[in-house]
């Protein structure tokens, strides 16, 4: 479709919808910063007496892949810790975020950055008109995602018109609509089989369940563009239940369920994944699936260079030192599943010393978000 046509479109839409989609009270205050908040609320925590009495190993992996699992696990939490601490403010060199501050309207938050060099441009669509916060990564010569914030109410025509024209076989959805009484992304889809719902001039219909996973509800959605020949593309939609925004799942072992089946649509067309920022939870992901990659190609991974190298994709990517920890988890979980290492005493450690961890943060997230009492 030409950019005349596609205005042409604009206008002659009907105004008829299929259903109304609203926002929650207070929507237009959402625009706010993230990362800062990030930044007041990452906390360091005393690791337990285990940690002191831990022998000491070299830092040297192994040249293959179970070996280096195991000596991630030999290592322990406090490596990890300071690696991140090492990474944690990375940015690329010479970015640019020109289309990002043209465009304030369509960005969820103000200080979330979305790179000039990777983003998405929307095709067919005026050069004024082509913005979305949206990124590629490259995993592979064969294999990308696009990383996105969670659509807005105003973005959602946006954000379908992408899964259309770029082909994409899979939606991954990596939050709620609604956490902690914050709006972190707008209904953007028909939650029933069988329910139909029009965005401007783009018809999504929810139109069958596909095959549930652990914690992840799988959906097929058929996305038609009403002035566009009438063609009709079909994608999956993952939502991935209880993973709270700048912590991490207590278990790995949805999302490498999750990953080996998107490594196989990956192979047909990109992958669209987002949470509310598009960067934590999002970039987590991302994360852990090339990483697998590195473990199966090379035998062996450096999680602090995985991170930087999708941080030049999509800045901010993983963001906070939890979610770090759980692209370690995910590696082990996945070489317990597909390379048969072992449940052994090595392994059980970590797990419990990064579930204690968790628990720590989480009890720690909780009281920072409570309400200061009144003093009297």
């Amino acid at each position: 479709m030409t950019e005349v046509n596609w205005l042409h479109a604009k206008k002659m839409r009907s105004k008829e919808r299929f259903k109304v989609i609203r926002g929650i009270k207070g929507e237009e205050k959402r625009r706010k910063t993230y990362i800062k908040d990030e930044a007041v609320k990452e906390v360091d925590f005393e690791l337990d007496s285990a940690y002191k009495d831990a022998i000491a190993v070299t830092d040297k992996v192994g040249d293959n892949a179970f070996e280096c699992v195991r000596t991630i696990c030999r290592r322990g939490l406090r490596p990890i810790l300071k690696d991140f601490a090492t990474i944690r403010k990375f940015l690329p060199p010479e970015i640019t975020t020109i289309m990002f501050d043209r465009h304030p309207a369509k960005n969820r938050y103000t200080d979330v950055m979305c790179l000039d060099k990777t983003r998405v441009v929307l095709k067919d669509r005026p050069r004024n008109n082509d913005y979305i916060h949206a990124n590629w990564v490259q995993l592979s010569a064969s294999r990308r995602y696009i990383c996105t914030q969670g659509p807005l109410e105003e973005t959602i025509e946006d954000f379908w018109w992408m899964i259309f024209k770029e082909e994409v076989k899979a939606i991954v959805m990596l939050c709620d609509f609604i956490e902690d009484g914050e709006s972190k992304c707008a209904e953007y889809y028909p939650l029933t089989t069988g329910e139909k719902v029009r965005y401007g001039g783009i018809t999504v219909k929810n139109e069958r369940d596909g095959q549930h996973l652990d914690s992840i509800i799988c959906q097929i959605m058929s996305v038609r563009l009403e002035y566009y020949r009438g063609d009709t593309h079909q994608v999956y939609h993952y939502r991935l239940l209880n993973w709270p925004d700048r912590s991490s799942p207590r278990s790995g072992a949805p999302i490498v369920t999750l990953i080996t089946k998107l490594k196989i649509l990956n192979e047909k067309g990109p992958i669209v994944v987002h949470c509310s920022a598009g960067i934590g939870r999002t970039g987590t992901l991302c994360a852990v699936d090339y990483a697998i990659d590195r473990l199966n190609e090379e035998g062996t991974v450096s999680p602090p260079d995985i991170v930087k190298e999708i941080r030049h994709q999509r800045l901010h990517s993983v963001q906070s030192v939890l979610q770090y920890i759980f692209i370690h988890i995910c590696l082990i979980e996945y070489m317990h599943t597909f390379k048969s290492l072992p449940h052994d005493a090595l392994t059980r450690r970590f797990r419990r010393d990064y579930e204690r961890y968790l628990k720590k943060f989480t009890e720690r997230l909780t009281k920072d978000k409570q309400p200061a009492s009144n003093s009297t």
